[in-house]
């Protein structure tokens, strides 16, 4: 009995996960914005704060971003410059 419904489980599973993956390959071609949207930062203020002394914290702070996401910036740039 166990058996029978850990089968059907997996099935079920494997269904919605082609389900999902079809609505995916649909949306593409459709110009769907799939995932996440991207943050809008005014990436050069943060690198002008930063070089006035402010610390990640207190930039992440007067942004409304984590840490992560302004050391991330501050990464990008440094890439970018070098």
């Amino acid at each position: 009995m166990v058996t029978i419904i850990g089968a059907v489980a997996e099935l079920e599973r494997s269904l919605i996960i082609e389900r999902v993956r079809a609505g995916l390959r649909r949306a593409r071609p459709e110009g769907r914005h799939i995932g996440r949207m991207p943050l809008d930062l005014d990436r050069e203020a943060i690198l002008r704060d930063r070089q006035r002394g402010q610390s990640l914290r207190q930039l992440a702070t007067s942004y409304r971003v984590s840490r992560a996401t302004i050391h991330r910036v501050l990464q990008h740039a440094q890439e970018r410059f070098a």
